[in-house]
């Protein structure tokens, strides 16, 4: 071969080794983190193979291990398939931390557990940006016993949410919120959120939830609160379920304006079956209300506007307060 040529493979070779930017890299359980972090050569953890991938690349499991926390800051795809058991299991802080504006992240197939020390599962957080526009998607992922919350999406951006099961985690399953005037925006589609603090709470955003459970919550299963003042929580919540939490769905109590629609839902065996408090609304239509304490309820300044084809009977009390009624368009 002649010595140009020579010249160029190892040039080539050499960039490679000294940049260690793939398409596509690879986590395994006998990786080593001084690999190239390519397939054939995989490395440990994830941190390591994130910063070993092109922006927009993708890492993907080899094997069933613990792979350790991570930081995401560039748009990439983490990709466990479901032959393999990747588990994240902090003793500190958040098991994932996404920190990036204008990206696509996609979490794919994880489990995440919380007790040895966790704070929150998924964390996307930070300074409130309006040129954000981060899309985070969560798909078929396990979190579990975080002393925070499950999913903590806590700036503006995108927020995805496909075949989650969150459970255990103390302060909620799946938190929303972003920045008064700057977009914040859920999708949630098929999510089990069961024995944590909350379900689903929604402040500062706009989320749409459907074919989802919330059972055995300490409070709230799907709530939108607007906690702060100047903040709006507008929650849709379609063909949903909850049972047995102290609230099933709930509107308000907060110091902003909290809207919740709920339809082809069902809500049973809670103290409150569907409630609109002060500062919320909520607009039911072809709900089943049965079983609670109480059915259907309006508290404080909220209003609480029935479609009038909810079937509300075997509570307590069916309703509580004012409900107004309103027709078909």
């Amino acid at each position: 071969m002649p010595k140009i040529g020579v010249v160029i493979i190892l040039a080539i070779l050499f960039s490679t080794t000294v940049l260690g930017l793939n398409n596509r890299s690879a986590v395994s359980l006998s990786g080593l983190d001084s690999a190239s972090c390519t397939v054939p050569d995989p490395c440990r953890t994830f941190d390591v193979a994130i910063s070993k991938t092109n922006d927009g690349g993708e890492v993907i499991v080899l094997s069933s291990a613990g792979y350790g926390p991570f930081t995401v800051t560039k748009s990439v795809s983490i990709i466990s398939p479901p032959a393999y058991h990747a588990a994240l299991a902090p003793t500190s802080g958040d098991a994932i931390t996404v920190n990036v504006d204008n990206a696509v992240v996609v979490l794919r197939g994880l489990t995440l557990n919380g007790s040895l020390g966790g704070n929150n599962g998924i964390t996307f957080t930070g300074q409130m940006v309006a040129s954000s526009n981060t899309k985070l998607y969560v798909e078929n992922c396990v979190i579990t016993g975080f002393s925070g919350a499950g999913v903590n999406f806590a700036r503006n951006g995108t927020l995805f949410i496909s075949e989650l099961i969150a459970r255990g985690n103390a302060v909620s399953a799946v938190f929303v919120d972003g920045s008064p005037g700057l977009p914040t925006y859920g999708s949630i589609d098929h999510a089990l959120l069961e024995a944590n603090g909350y379900g689903m709470v929604v402040d500062s955003a706009t989320v749409a939830i459907r074919d989802s459970v919330a059972a055995a919550n300490g409070f709230t299963g799907f709530y939108a609160r607007a906690f702060a003042s100047g903040t709006t929580a507008n929650l849709s919540a379609d063909n949903c379920q909850a049972t047995h939490n102290h609230d099933g769905f709930y509107s308000g109590a907060g110091s902003g304006d909290a809207k919740l629609t709920v339809s082809n839902s069902v809500s049973s065996l809670n103290a409150g079956g569907i409630t609109a408090d002060t500062n919320g609304i909520v607009r039911a239509s072809n709900n089943t209300v049965s079983e609670n304490a109480y059915g259907i309820l309006q508290k404080g300044t909220g209003a609480f506007e029935s479609r009038g084809n909810n079937t509300v009977r075997g509570n307590f009390y069916e309703t509580y307060g004012t409900i107004t009624t309103f027709g078909p368009m």
